[in-house]
């Protein structure tokens, strides 16, 4: 097993026990502790998780968002059936803007099939997926490094004002009702309010997990966005009071 799927593995272990010993992955990963140390430090580095007396524990908390590779892994599918939905509001020599979220990177993913598209973000890893799979024209926004995936703050912000996209796919932390969406953090929450001013069409992406979900930093509120696009119907609470504010996307909705 290479050092990231050790590293993969380990994080799979921490969301289902929180907890985990040196020992115990050990024997769950069948490599000595020298490897298991050596990859503990280099995820806590990395931010992706905490280092305690004889192990680690899981990041985590409300006010904080999770590091990217974290995100990707977590609810793979539900990501990857919202980013496919989302493919029809493309078209050829398009203008796009994408967040930095995990959501949205499963999207970026997908692009190759179109042809000429000019693409603003600020998601270190969205950019590289972008770079290595199409001959976009692609602007990264400088800034300061969050999580090491996103680019954030004034400088990031400044990049972001001399563009205005056709259309703008984002993602979130959380959709409470009636219409609210929100952030863990000002400085993501700030960057996704920018992006909305300076885009004409706006698409959030939303795994069904982030439904029912409140966070600290409003982002935006569903009337100022043209659809939200989900791999299954929230409840019918949530989907009707989001109906009266946008369109809601989601497999066999008839939509």
């Amino acid at each position: 097993m290479i050092s990231y799927e050790r590293q993969n593995e380990i994080l799979e272990l921490l969301k289902e026990r929180r907890t985990v010993t040196v020992e115990f992955l050990c024997r769950r990963l069948f490599a000595s502790g020298a490897t298991v140390r050596r990859d503990l430090a280099e995820m806590a580095q990395k931010g992706l998780l905490e280092r305690v007396r004889g192990g680690a524990t899981l990041i985590s908390g409300a006010s904080q968002d999770a590091p990217l590779l974290v995100r990707t892994q977590k609810d793979r599918e539900k990501k990857k059936i919202a980013a496919g939905l989302a493919l029809d509001f493309l078209e050829d020599n398009m203008t796009v803007m994408l967040d930095s979220s995990s959501t949205v990177t499963c999207l970026a993913a997908q692009l190759a099939r179109f042809k000429n598209l000019s693409v603003v973000t600020n998601g270190i890893e969205t950019a590289g997926v972008l770079n290595e799979n199409t001959s976009f024209k692609i602007y990264l926004c400088g800034g300061l490094i969050q999580n090491n995936s996103s680019m954030v703050g004034s400088l990031a912000q400044e990049t972001l004002e001399h563009f205005h996209t056709d259309i703008l796919f984002f993602s979130c932390c959380g959709i409470s009702a009636p219409d609210l969406v929100t952030e863990a953090n000002e400085e993501t929450a700030a960057m996704k309010k920018l992006m909305l001013r300076n885009a004409k069409k706006k698409i959030l992406l939303c795994d069904s997990t982030k439904m029912n979900r409140e966070y600290f930093c409003k982002s935006c509120r569903a009337q100022e966005i043209d659809a939200i696009v989900t791999d299954a119907p929230p409840d019918q609470a949530l989907l009707a009071s989001l109906k009266k504010q946008t369109q809601v996307i989601y497999p066999q909705s008839g939509h």
